[in-house]
């Protein structure tokens, strides 16, 4: 439960992060006078990683330490024989209202979908397996897997190609309940389309179980029409800042567990 509390509300970009991080400043800052001058370094020093976090140019240098060579895959021969993929959740939101709930899917998970569609039209009609369950702590929320089986179907993959994994919270549950899966169907190469970011862990964690997919990163950020200035902060680039801070904080904890 700490674990869940902490991924989801002190993850660098939530404003539960941000005002914690200036609080402990101003409070340096009405301390004792030779305090507050640690105030002011606190305040500079949050200032400026933040800045370098959220503007192209840094998010882009933040990335490179994690992104190495992981692209999208090139042809249907570097697929290796695969006859299925596999896409790893990168998020959803469930809204609720008196009407019921709808699923929506973040901006990393639309990215993986895009990138999910396009390895099955190049393989031509594989197996696709979306994994995802229920990480809101706030319940009542859907299964990211379901939420993405829908994006996936409405983008042209058959229905009855698609088989959802709703019941895993992390990476490592993924490789656990994608492993069962893919024995059970007699599948042994597969694509596994995850962002760049995140595919060192997910191959080492698949390692673990003894899968060796082959990987098709999906784009770190969407096409876009204007090229942002390098130095300018804007939520995009944020959003990765925050997701290379995350998964080198996941490295070190899978590590830890013995899960890579």
């Amino acid at each position: 439960m700490f674990l869940s509390i902490l991924k989801q509300s002190f993850q660098p970009a939530s404003i539960t992060a941000i005002l914690t991080l200036v609080a402990i400043g101003v409070a340096l800052l009405f301390a004792s006078p030779s305090i507050a001058r640690w105030g002011r370094r606190w305040l500079s020093a949050t200032i400026v990683a933040y800045w370098a976090m959220s503007c192209p140019a840094g998010a882009g240098l933040l990335a490179r330490t994690l992104t190495g060579s992981y692209g999208p895959l090139a042809s249907a021969a570097d697929a290796q024989g695969a006859r299925a993929v596999v896409i790893l959740s990168g998020g959803s939101k469930t809204v609720r209202a008196a009407a019921g709930r709808l699923g929506v899917v973040t901006q990393p998970s639309a990215l993986r979908v895009l990138e999910t569609v396009r390895v099955y039209r190049l393989l031509g009609d594989p197996l696709v397996i979306v994994s995802g369950g229920v990480t809101d702590r706030e319940g009542q929320a859907l299964p990211e897997g379901e939420v993405i089986r829908k994006a996936v179907v409405d983008l042209g993959i058959r229905s009855d190609r698609v088989v959802v994994e709703s019941e895993s919270t992390n990476t490592h549950d993924e490789a656990v309940a994608i492993r069962r899966m893919l024995t059970d169907r007699g599948i042994e190469r597969f694509v596994i389309v995850t962002s760049p970011v995140h595919m060192w862990r997910s191959l080492a964690a698949f390692g673990v179980e003894g899968l060796h997919p082959v990987p098709s990163a999906s784009p770190l950020y969407q096409d876009a029409a204007g090229v942002p200035f390098p130095l300018t902060p804007n939520d995009v680039s944020l959003e990765v800042g925050n997701a290379v801070v995350y998964e080198w904080c996941a490295r070190a904890y899978y590590w830890w567990r013995g899960w890579i």
